[in-house]
């Protein structure tokens, strides 16, 4: 009988009539990929219903279909000591100069530091993403390589490679050897789901005639009120081989991992994760407050503080909330380079299950803001904003990664502007799109223009009576 995604899936798609159908001629999930035209017709008679469920059966196609991306490193500024505002400056070089400032992979778009004055130590490269996800950098088909090196992977190899089909126990084989392989030098690695997807896709290399959606099926967002997390055979055994680990002792969790916070109504109290009573920290909360060197004594005392200083701010009067501003000014190693990196703890400890959600969530609506973009451009009177938006959509056909980025730029633009609160003696504000988007990344051609963009932020808002909030900033001739 049919299962429950994809009754879930029918029901989406304004397909529900054909539910019992389903259910009677046993499609689940795992066949849905398998229908021909044919199959569909006889499923689908009426011609208006099929074709709207061949559309949408394309597009979750194309989802199970996500190739790994392209992700040089990125490395971002966050130097607030230049200039009196906060922002996130992120340097593209252009075509012309690429050559000589990039250092490994030329085809994709390279996000690199500018900033001379600051040593390497203090610079970190990760920013939540992963690394190696390209079948491009890595060696052809790993996975193949691997089972011929081992006994039980010859074996395997052996015994289903004629055939490209695997039977259940082949199936539950190929995922513990795969497993064994990820965690034997670092039974903490954290797989995301691109790797997973990358590993199922070799699965399928090998044994042609096996299925990606066997192994692994992301996380999906069939509309607004139905969402599926992700699952597979080998998601399932990863997941599996981390319990046995964690029960045996061999991952040993910190104790701020256990302690998220939990959301009830409006408000997010935080657990206690450690036993230290809040005044053992109050001379380190000082300590924070007035310096910024040296780092690894910044990083060790943000981890002993965390409890109460995220209490502070959760469970202060709404009236008198921090800022972001405020709470960078309170704390001056969050205007170091690196200083986004203790935001970013402070944010995994809290819901650490949503480390990886942009970089797991994105790819599957990038294509759908884009087609947006195009719509969006096509109904525009005002030729400004169609140009720049035009741009945007060329820049997507460069690259993978460049897609991506162009996305992120669309997204403003398909937003609708509302009026700022008026504050007394101060004139409404309502922003225009242009405005919008530059609030959101702000794109400059050279430094030169760099003090003057932010000086002339700055002098806006204060008229406005708004506070000038942290910024992404993109330096690169030309569109983006």
């Amino acid at each position: 009988m049919a299962d429950s995604d994809v009754t879930d899936m029918l029901t989406t798609w304004g397909l529900s009539e054909y539910i019992d159908k389903f259910k009677e001629e046993c499609i689940d999930i795992s066949t849905l990929t398998l229908l021909t035209g044919d199959m569909v017709k006889e499923l689908i008679p009426k011609i208006g219903h099929r074709a709207k469920f061949m559309t949408n059966l394309e597009e979750w196609r194309k989802v199970l279909n996500i190739t790994n991306d392209q992700v040089s490193a990125c490395l971002f500024c966050w130097d607030i000591n230049n200039f009196e505002s906060n922002s996130l400056l992120i340097e593209i070089p252009s075509p012309s100069t690429s050559n000589s400032t990039t250092p490994a992979n030329e085809d994709s778009l390279n996000f690199l530091i500018s900033e001379p004055s600051t040593p390497k130590e203090s610079l970190s490269p990760t920013f939540g993403l992963p690394h190696n996800l390209s079948p491009s950098l890595e060696k052809e088909c790993e996975l193949n390589n691997y089972l011929q090196s081992c006994t039980e992977g010859k074996a395997l190899l052996a015994t289903y490679k004629d055939r490209g089909l695997l039977d259940n126990s082949g199936r539950r084989k190929i995922c513990n050897l795969i497993v064994r392989k990820e965690l034997q030098y670092n039974p903490e690695k954290v797989i995301n789901s691109h790797k997973i997807l990358s590993l199922a896709k070799e699965i399928v290399q090998i044994f042609p005639k096996e299925h990606i959606s066997t192994y692994f099926i992301p996380y999906m967002n069939f509309g607004p009120t139905i969402k599926k997390a992700a699952k597979g055979k080998l998601l399932d055994c990863f997941n599996n081989r981390r319990r046995e680990y964690k029960k045996a002792g061999i991952i040993t969790s910190t104790p701020v991992s256990h302690s998220p916070f939990m959301k009830q109504g409006s408000q997010l109290e935080l657990l206690d994760f450690s036993q230290q009573e809040d005044s053992d920290v109050d001379d380190q909360i000082t300590w924070l407050q007035n310096s910024s060197d040296p780092w690894n004594l910044v990083e060790k005392y943000w981890v002993i503080t965390r409890q109460k200083r995220l209490k502070n701010v959760l469970d202060t009067n709404p009236k008198d909330l921090f800022t972001i501003s405020d709470y960078m000014k309170k704390f001056p190693a969050l205007k170091k380079p690196a200083g986004y990196n203790l935001l970013i703890e402070d944010f995994n400890c809290m819901y650490p299950d949503k480390k990886e959600i942009l970089i797991e969530n994105f790819p599957l609506h990038k294509n759908k803001i884009l087609e947006l973009g195009k719509i969006n451009s096509s109904n525009l009177k005002d030729n400004t904003l169609k140009y720049i938006i035009n741009e945007y959509l060329s820049l997507s056909s460069a690259s993978e990664e460049a897609s991506h980025l162009a996305a992120f730029l669309i997204l403003p633009f398909l937003l609708s502007p509302i009026t700022a609160k008026r504050k007394k003696g101060k004139a409404a504000w309502k922003p225009s799109k242009l405005e919008m988007k530059d609030g959101f990344i702000t794109h400059i051609k050279s430094h030169t223009e760099l003090q003057d963009t932010v000086s002339r932020r700055k002098d806006k808002y204060s008229k406005l009576g708004v506070t000038l909030q942290p910024l992404i900033i993109i330096v690169r001739a030309g569109c983006v």
